[in-house]
């Protein structure tokens, strides 16, 4: 009798099942449901609805002026997702609301009509081709908490271009991103200049010596890619980290100048493929063949300490004393080149600490030209 007990147990338990199935069944397209919420358009736009915010993912390819909403069912719109507005080619407007954060890479890219863009007050991060190829994209208000500029994010723009025309030093926030357009052979990178940007020097062949004030923490991947010609790299100090291939295919970098004792080098971050920098010869607590230009206490950067010295020697030659400057110092404060330190050279001091700490990049060049 025992024996037919297994086997009808495990029919019944069979049966129960089958019959239990159907309870389960409508809680499938329940699930399916909630998923397609997720996801949805409001006028040419396409977007993803996530736990923090919207995410705008697609336009139509046809769309022409776009306003993208602040908040979407509830939810702020925080991000411009890759790829989302590419290849828009009849789009001449958008506007971005101050919710968004991130723009991702490829974005806008070869938006070739588009003309302007209201670009957010939080915005932290353009990616990488961002606005690439918006050949008639002349105007642009960065907001200052834009710190992450992708590779090539602002290339082949009209906005570039008339930044390179005013200045070959192109900066946004502190980060210089493009020196492209440089000629000369020596190079001061502007005090206050943080981060030198991604393929910023990319393939200046003439380039031969760069010097990089002590506001320069971060040098970034590529930076100075192809700079076949450069020879002298000097650094004032506090550098942190040097990307990726910064100095790739620099095959004349013989020497390194910099006030940064050995240990302090030596925690320098180096990644990969800068090999041919690492093979220079390092000067260390190096007091440097030739100081930037007004820095005549050599900080690394141009401060009322400055002013005071060229003041100092200004006035003491002018009543017949000796001015106190070393033959380096004396080249320094001859800001104009004309083989005299007089009061034309004060005045290009205190217009260049004037200019730059308002926020208005300002270099050397600018002034004297």
């Amino acid at each position: 009798m025992k024996n037919w007990k297994k086997p009808l147990a495990a029919v019944l338990a069979g049966m129960l099942c089958i019959i239990s199935m159907p309870q389960v069944q409508p809680l499938l397209p329940a699930f399916s449901a909630a998923a397609a919420e997720k996801t949805g358009t409001v006028g040419a736009l396409t977007y993803i609805l996530e736990s923090d915010g919207a995410v705008i993912t697609k336009c139509e390819e046809t769309a022409e002026k776009v306003v993208i909403p602040e908040k979407i069912s509830g939810k702020p719109v925080t991000e411009i997702a890759e790829d989302a507005f590419q290849f828009c080619e009849n789009l001449t407007s958008v506007e971005i609301p101050d919710t968004v954060q991130t723009i991702g890479k490829n974005a806008f890219w070869s938006c070739h009509k588009l003309q302007h863009v209201t670009l957010p007050k939080n915005l932290a991060a353009v990616g990488d081709n961002c606005f690439r190829s918006c050949g008639l994209l002349a105007e642009l208000e960065i907001p200052v908490t834009l710190q992450k500029i992708g590779l090539d994010a602002f290339c082949d723009t009209a906005w570039l271009k008339n930044q390179q025309t005013e200045n070959p030093l192109v900066q946004v926030n502190h980060i210089l991103i493009d020196a492209t357009t440089c000629s000369g052979t020596a190079v001061e990178v502007p005090d206050g200049v943080t981060e030198i940007g991604n393929f910023a020097f990319y393939n200046c062949g003439n380039l031969q010596k760069i010097m990089l004030p002590a506001s320069v923490t971060k040098i970034d991947w590529g930076a100075f890619w192809q700079c076949s010609g450069l020879e002298t790299l000097t650094v004032q100090g506090n550098l942190a980290k040097i990307g990726e291939s910064a100095f790739s295919d620099c095959t004349k970098l013989s020497a390194v100048y910099t006030v940064m004792s050995e240990d302090e080098w030596s925690n320098v971050q180096i990644e990969s493929g800068n090999e041919l920098l690492e093979q220079a010869t390092i000067h260390y607590n190096s007091i440097l063949e030739e100081l930037l230009l007004a820095d005549l206490d050599n900080s690394g950067s141009v401060d009322s300490t400055d002013v005071f010295y060229i003041l100092l020697g200004v006035a003491q030659n002018a009543v017949g004393m000796d001015s106190g400057w070393t033959p380096a110092q004396e080249k320094a404060a001859d800001i104009d080149g004309s083989g005299a330190v007089d009061s034309t050279d004060v005045f290009y001091v205190l217009l260049y600490i004037a200019r730059n700490s308002a926020g208005i990049p300002t270099t050397w060049e600018m002034l004297v030209a």
